[in-house]
């Protein structure tokens, strides 16, 4: 795990050691609480942030979230000074937060195409762009539909960045002619991408990389809500006259001429759809195993794992994402599984549809009568933040057990937590694609 036996640190109380309770190794803060206690808290407040994350996307769309709200206030009540000391009775409230995550995804979900419609697979442009543009990234995608209701024939063109790529995959957005492609990768390459980016850009969620001072986008950057950049102007009151104004006021966008494409927009009831197909092809011995590669992308070497395993992984099996991780390796065509018209590459949608691949597995437990844990099924995750974090968490309140975990271990996880996921749920971290599917690596994409 990388993690010292003294991983502590907790200053939350007047008790607290000077500097805080582990900041010189101690292993047991002043109260009694001990290392293994103090992540596992750390872990509920991580959690609780992603599942504040969607729930707020929820309540956006009017759904009742009062029983989210409940496990939040309770969870945060029990991480408070002096209030439990109990290991098991921690890891069953971290149990209920996941519960929690799997409802919240839900009610998200179904409010998404109950909004919007149920997405159905679409290709479309990467990187080519032109005239009056905004450029949006973020997760809501309430704004997107007021946003392109907003500028319905104001001769401005809509573009997708990041985790609002699966936008396109929504009848209710796509009916918009002028919501047009997709630009850019993962949250990350925004610093160099805005800065070629002529027209406005609109970031309406989390995933946003601070501004450097030098930044020559900031008069071209709104942002949304919760969202705030210093320099950039706010838009209030789903009030997009402004953003309006300014594109229409810039030159034509110019230097995105690339010919790519990307799929997206396999939600999984779309999924469900081919299920008798799919059943019959794994019967048949068609379909050998599900790669669930998923998760929140980071800077970096380490998220070329996820690359690698996709590219690798034999013809005969089926690779299930969400996410922003997809980036990595989502301009590969993977084509279909052999005799069949089975796509190998499903794109599920963003980081809070990750419920579907649990849908999926649902659906061929029971046609095949297979606990889920026994299902040709490998889910192999990467994170980046809290998210992610509810994610895992939803997961494991399911039994769902041999997962992969990488790039990098969390660092608030001490080594007695992992002991626990390790032999609760055989969670294990990613090494290499040799290593841990047996894959020898024999692709290598650019």
């Amino acid at each position: 795990m990388n993690n010292t036996d003294h991983s502590m640190f907790c200053n939350q109380c007047e008790m607290s050691a000077p500097n805080g309770c582990g900041s010189k190794e101690q292993d047991i803060g002043t109260c009694g609480k001990d290392a293994t206690l103090s992540s596992i808290q750390d872990t509920m407040i991580f959690g609780l942030k992603g599942l504040a994350a969607y729930r707020e996307h929820a309540r956006e769309l009017g759904v009742n979230t009062s029983s989210l709200d409940d496990v939040t206030n309770e969870s945060l009540y029990f991480s408070m000074t002096n209030v439990n000391f109990n290991f098991d009775e921690h890891i069953a409230q971290l149990m209920k937060i996941g519960k929690a995550g799997v409802e919240a995804m839900d009610l998200l979900s179904e409010a998404h195409t109950k909004s919007l419609g149920v997405p159905t697979p679409v290709n479309i442009s990467q990187n080519r762009a032109e005239g009056k543009a905004i450029l949006v990234s973020g997760h809501s995608l309430v704004m997107m539909k007021k946003l392109l209701e907003a500028t319905k024939n104001k001769g401005i063109n809509i573009y997708t960045h990041s985790e609002m790529l699966p936008a396109h995959g929504y009848p209710e957005l796509r009916k918009y002619p002028h919501l047009k492609g997709n630009i850019g990768k993962s949250w990350f390459d925004q610093a160099q991408l805005f800065e070629k980016w002529s027209g406005t850009i609109i970031v309406n969620t989390n995933c946003i990389v601070s501004p450097k001072k030098s930044a020559t986008y900031l008069d071209r950057l709104f942002t949304y809500k919760i969202v705030g950049v210093e320099g950039a102007k706010k838009i209030l009151n789903d009030d997009f006259s402004d953003v309006i104004e300014k594109t229409l006021g810039l030159p034509n966008v110019v230097a995105f001429n690339s010919d790519d494409t990307l799929t997206t927009g396999h939600h999984y009831k779309t999924v469900l759809s081919l299920a008798p197909q799919i059943l019959e092809a794994v019967k048949s011995g068609k379909i050998k195993e599900f790669f669930v590669i998923a998760g929140c992308d980071a800077p970096g070497r380490g998220g070329e794992y996820y690359r690698d395993l996709a590219e690798n992984l034999p013809e005969d099996h089926i690779i299930i994402t969400s996410s922003c991780g997809k980036f990595r390796f989502n301009h590969i065509d993977f084509g279909k599984v052999p005799e069949t018209d089975i796509p190998r590459y499903l794109d599920l949608g963003q980081c809070n549809d990750s419920n579907g691949a649990v849908h999926i597995a649902t659906a061929l437990s029971e046609a095949l009568g297979l606990p889920i844990n026994n299902l040709p099924l490998s889910i192999v995750l990467s994170w980046m933040e809290q998210k992610a974090v509810i994610i895992l968490l939803a997961l494991f309140s399911l039994g769902i057990k041999n997962i992969f975990l990488g790039p990098k271990p969390p660092q608030f996880v001490d080594k007695g937590v992992f002991s626990f996921l390790s032999e609760q749920f055989n969670l294990r971290l990613t090494t290499s694609i040799e290593k841990d599917f047996g894959f020898e690596q024999t692709k290598k994409v650019a």
